[in-house]
């Protein structure tokens, strides 16, 4: 018989009210590893037991290969042959006091715990190095790695381990560069006799352009994990790489952050090597240098620092290259978060550092003697050092006519005080100095807040959230439906909010004009700083009114006097006071620019003689001057 309505209702409150144990399985709870557990009682952490099993094999290994020796020994000294027989022991002895001392080096106190092996030298014998290998990237799980074992020669046969890296590799150049050189080798006995094996592969059977020499897993790792392959000789402690990559990359496009009306139109790209090629296309310096500098413990990305060398501050280089040698994190793959670890004030939100996806603009500070910081993967590069006054300039100043371009430097300025004090001017003046106001305008205003019931604080407070959520959505909303939100939502919004009586019209107009002075600051990091500030500054107006825009500015300024980028002040050349360059505010004509900025300290100051242009003082070609 069926349940009626009560019987049911108990049932069910039952249910609820008295415990019955779980009919399905324990959820998944990501508990504390052993490691963490160590750290919270203050204990060392503990070697895993592989680690400790491969330090294990390792002296057991050597201890067979000393037992062989041992018993060999005995045989070469009674046979007649005794100076081949002392060469051979010379040779076994070496290998064996070799092996040892990298046993010795590969402790367990070298152990990372990152899993890199940065301490273990490169072993004579290829199988500890195909174990070694194996262990560093999980063979046989991971399968991205590819190991091939091969013999070259005939006479002596020779063992080769071959290492790289699936789909960071071009399958050409192995085959042209390296299989087939070697499978055609036949015999090569006076070089596996020599002292400098390796040397004679690497220059006479790798048709490659780059090739490199390691000894260490570190630099091994290095090498297969940014596309190289790897060589590795049975009876060589050191091992060989051969540039090989081949990784698919976007082509080169347009800038998207920074477009230009008449400059370069080409725009970095997230491969490093891409990236330098374009600076060295447009700047033909032999001076030109590149440093490949690895930054993170585990993803060990490549960051380029590039300068010109006779030009450059020799400090501000070895500065810009300490900061990111003693970097200590496990990875890094945007500029932003290399930023925050290298500049003098992270927690400052005014940016540090030019942040561009020109190489033109590159190449131009490079010139003035500034050092620019690439990174591997992403499309945006540092420059350092640099000031305010260097982050409100645009691609096109030089562009452009010189009168056409000071008025556009004027109007940016401008704009930038606009987006930072206009609303906390109107509030100081409508709500504490009315006195500023003239009287038929005050009299408009009243009559339009006649009717909204909320001060002007959060009339203000209300359209800059709308304003900041319109901005941030027409971001995030991929294709042309970002901006037709944006537009059509901030009509429809501002005219909803008039119509409801929410805000005033007024306020519409101020908060419209101050996000649109904010679009014309260039760089949109500082942009950013300005909308921060913004906020500080309503807060201190709407406590103090002018009074407390005048004690606002006062803290800005102490801030920005007090800020460094990389050693150089932020206001330079304006505080402290230094010889002005013609490009600070306003610039003047290229062809008067004499100097390098006198902030930069550079090593030749001079940029140009002061007669750039001597063919005017010369007779014009096929005439005479008029």
């Amino acid at each position: 018989m069926g349940k009626n309505a009560p019987s049911k209702m108990f049932a069910n409150i039952k249910n609820l009210l008295v415990y019955q144990p779980s009919r399905s399985p324990d959820p998944f709870v990501l508990d504390e590893t052993q490691e963490d557990k160590s750290k919270a009682d203050g204990e060392p952490p503990s070697i895993p037991l592989p680690e400790r099993a491969r330090e294990m094999e390792l002296m057991l290994n050597c201890a067979k290969r000393l037992t062989v020796f041992a018993e060999g020994l005995a045989e070469h000294l009674q046979s007649k042959q005794r100076p081949e027989a002392f060469e051979k022991i010379k040779s076994d002895f070496g290998k064996i006091e070799t092996e040892w001392a990298e046993i010795k080096k590969n402790t367990l106190e070298q152990h990372h715990s990152d899993g890199m092996y940065s301490n273990v030298a490169i072993s004579t014998d290829l199988e500890e190095n195909q174990k070694t290998i194996e262990s560093l990237y999980n063979l046989p799980l991971n399968k991205d790695i590819v190991i091939r074992k091969m013999t070259i020669s005939n006479q002596p046969k020779v063992e080769v381990l071959l290492v790289f890296m699936d789909g960071l590799i071009d399958n050409k150049v192995i085959t042209l560069t390296i299989l087939q050189p070697f499978m055609s080798m036949k015999n090569i006995q006076e070089a596996v006799e020599s002292e400098d094996f390796i040397g004679f592969v690497m220059g006479q059977c790798l048709p490659n352009g780059q090739t490199g020499r390691v000894k260490s897993f570190k630099e091994v790792q290095q090498a297969i994990n940014t596309g190289d392959t790897v060589l590795f000789f049975d009876g060589s402690h050191e091992a060989i790489t051969v540039e090989s990559k081949g990784y698919e990359h976007r082509s080169i496009g347009r800038p998207t952050t920074e477009q230009s009306v008449r400059g370069s139109q080409h725009a970095f790209t997230e491969a490093i090597r891409v990236n330098t090629a374009l600076i060295r296309t447009m700047l033909h310096a032999t001076d030109l240098v590149t440093e490949m500098i690895p930054v993170g413990a585990r993803g060990h990305n490549n960051c380029a620092v590039m300068y010109l060398k006779s030009v450059a501050n020799p400090e501000l280089v070895a500065e810009v290259r300490r900061r990111i040698k003693n970097i200590n994190v496990d990875l890094i793959i945007d500029s932003g978060v290399l930023e925050h670890f290298i500049t003098d004030s992270p927690k400052n939100p005014f940016p540090q550092t030019l942040s561009t996806e020109r190489p033109d603009r590159m190449v131009a500070h490079l010139a003035e003697g500034r050092v620019g910081i690439l990174l591997d993967g992403n499309p945006f590069v540092h420059i350092v050092p640099v000031s305010i006054f260097t982050l409100m300039h645009s691609a096109d100043d030089f562009s452009l006519n010189l009168y056409y371009s000071n008025v556009l430097r004027i109007i940016r300025w401008a704009g930038g005080f606009v987006s930072m004090l206009l609303p906390a001017m109107y509030l100081a003046v409508s709500t504490f100095h009315q006195e500023a106001i003239p009287t038929e305008l005050m009299l408009s205003i009243t009559a339009a807040r006649g009717q909204v019931p909320f001060p002007t604080i959060v009339e203000i407070l209300l359209m800059e959230f709308s304003f900041e959520l319109i901005r941030e959505g027409g971001l995030r909303i991929p294709g042309i439906l970002g901006s037709t939100l944006g537009i059509v939502g901030a009509i429809i919004l501002g005219q909803a909010a008039v119509t409801a009586k929410i805000v005033s019209p007024i306020m519409v107009i101020v908060v419209a004009v101050t996000g649109l002075a904010s679009y014309s600051i260039p760089d949109y990091r500082l942009g950013s700083a300005f909308r921060l500030f913004r906020v500080l500054f309503l807060l201190m107006s709407a406590a103090m009114g002018l009074v407390g825009i005048a004690c606002g500015f006062l803290i800005l300024t102490a801030i920005l006097c007090s800020m460094k980028s990389f050693g150089m002040p932020y206001l330079a050349p304006l505080a402290p006071k230094t010889t002005p360059g013609g490009d600070v505010i306003l610039r003047k004509a290229a062809y008067v620019q004499e100097g390098r900025p006198d902030e930069l300290n550079t090593q030749d100051r001079i940029r140009q003689d002061t007669i750039s242009r001597p063919w005017i003082e010369e007779t014009p070609a096929g005439g005479k001057h008029s």
